[in-house]
């Protein structure tokens, strides 16, 4: 989410993750933010619940990226 070794790296992160952080996520769902990565946590009574949860937060997130013009690897 930020360039890694830059001087401003750090506090760039920092407020970038909180407001991703301050999506309007479900209480299935569980953010673990790291310096350079998101991980989301979704529970769902099968595979298919949660899979269906995680696509909701997934646009949250890519209307997110869009509004702040900011990309992600999928990897």
């Amino acid at each position: 989410m930020c360039p890694l070794g830059s001087c401003c790296g750090p506090s760039l992160c920092n407020i970038q993750h909180n407001t991703i952080i301050n999506l309007n996520f479900t209480k299935r769902t569980t953010e673990v933010a790291f310096p350079d990565d998101l991980l989301l946590i979704i529970r769902g009574k099968s595979d298919r619940e949660a899979e269906n949860f995680a696509n909701i937060e997934m646009s949250k997130i890519n209307a997110w990226s869009k509004r702040n013009k900011v990309g992600f690897n999928e990897a």
